[in-house]
C-alpha cells in the first residue's frame, strides 16, 4: 500500500468516525491534545476524556447511558491497557464499546505514530505529500 492509498484509508476510518459521532456515538479519549487533534478533523460532538475521572466510573455511567461507544485511545502501551480496562467495564455491565476504528488506525499508523494527538498533522502531512505525487487514472 502506497502513501496515498493509505492516506484514503484513514481518511475512510476518519469518515466513519464523524457519521457515528453525527449519529450520537461517543467517542473516548485519552487527554484533551487527543480531543484537539479529532476536532482539527472535523470530528464533532461527545469526545470524553478518560483522563477526567476514573474509568471504572466514567463506564458504568457510559453503559448506562445506551449511547453507541468508540474507544479510541492510543495505540502505545499505556492507551492499549486503557482500551481494555474500559472494555472490561463496560461489557461486565453489558455493554459493547466499539474499537474496530482504533485498531484500523493502530494498523495504517504504527510505524509514524503511536497516539491520537499526532493523527492531526500526519494526516496533514499525507495530504501534502500525495497532492503533490503525479495522479494515474
Amino acid at each position: 500500500m502506497d502513501d496515498c492509498e493509505r492516506l484514503a484509508a484513514i481518511d475512510q476510518a476518519i469518515d466513519e468516525l464523524k457519521d457515528r459521532v453525527l449519529c450520537g456515538a461517543v467517542v473516548l479519549v485519552e487527554g484533551r491534545r487527543d480531543r484537539e487533534a479529532l476536532e482539527k478533523l472535523g470530528v464533532t460532538g461527545e469526545i470524553v476524556m478518560t483522563s477526567q475521572q476514573s474509568l471504572l466510573n466514567l463506564s458504568e455511567r457510559l453503559a448506562r447511558s445506551k449511547k453507541d461507544i468508540i474507544i479510541l485511545t492510543d495505540w502505545d502501551e499505556r492507551g492499549e491497557e486503557v482500551a481494555l480496562q474500559i472494555r472490561r467495564f463496560m461489557e461486565a455491565d453489558g455493554a459493547r464499546p466499539d474499537d474496530s476504528i482504533r485498531y484500523s488506525l493502530r494498523d495504517l499508523l504504527k510505524k509514524e505514530i503511536k497516539d491520537v494527538e499526532s493523527l492531526h498533522s500526519f494526516v496533514e502531512k499525507m495530504r501534502v505529500v500525495c497532492s503533490m505525487k503525479p495522479q494515474h487514472y
